[in-house]
C-alpha cells in the first residue's frame, strides 16, 4: 500500500527519514522556515528530500543512491572547518562578556 504521501527517503544516502517538525527561522523566530527532516543513517538535517510515488522508482532510485553514496557527508549544520579560529574566537569573546557581566 502506497503512502499517503509518497515514498520519502534522504536525497544523499538513500536512508530513511524522520519527521522532525516545523523549524523557525534562527534571526527571525516568527518566520515559518519549512518542514525539517533527519536521516537516521547519514545524520542529514534539511527541508529537501526524495519523494516519489512509484514503488518501483522509488527502489531504483534508492538503490543508486545507497550505491553512490558519498562516505565524506557532513550534517547540513556543521561549521566550516577552515574558519575554526574564527569560531573559537568569537566563543572566547562570548565568554568573556558573560564573565564580565557576571563579575560587576
Amino acid at each position: 500500500m502506497k503512502p499517503l504521501n509518497g515514498y520519502q527517503f534522504c536525497p544523499f544516502c538513500g536512508g530513511r527519514l524522520e519527521y522532525a517538525g516545523i523549524s523557525s527561522g534562527h534571526i527571525f523566530p516568527w518566520i515559518n522556515s519549512g518542514q525539517m527532516y533527519l536521516c537516521a543513517e547519514c545524520g542529514y538535517q534539511g527541508g529537501f528530500i526524495v519523494e516519489v510515488d512509484d514503488l518501483k522508482d522509488a527502489k531504483e532510485l534508492r538503490g543508486y543512491l545507497k550505491e553512490h553514496k558519498m562516505d565524506n557527508i557532513a550534517p547540513a549544520y556543521s561549521l566550516p572547518k577552515r574558519y575554526w579560529w574564527l569560531w573559537w574566537s568569537m566563543l572566547v569573546l562570548f565568554i568573556i562578556s558573560i564573565a564580565s557581566r557576571l563579575i560587576t
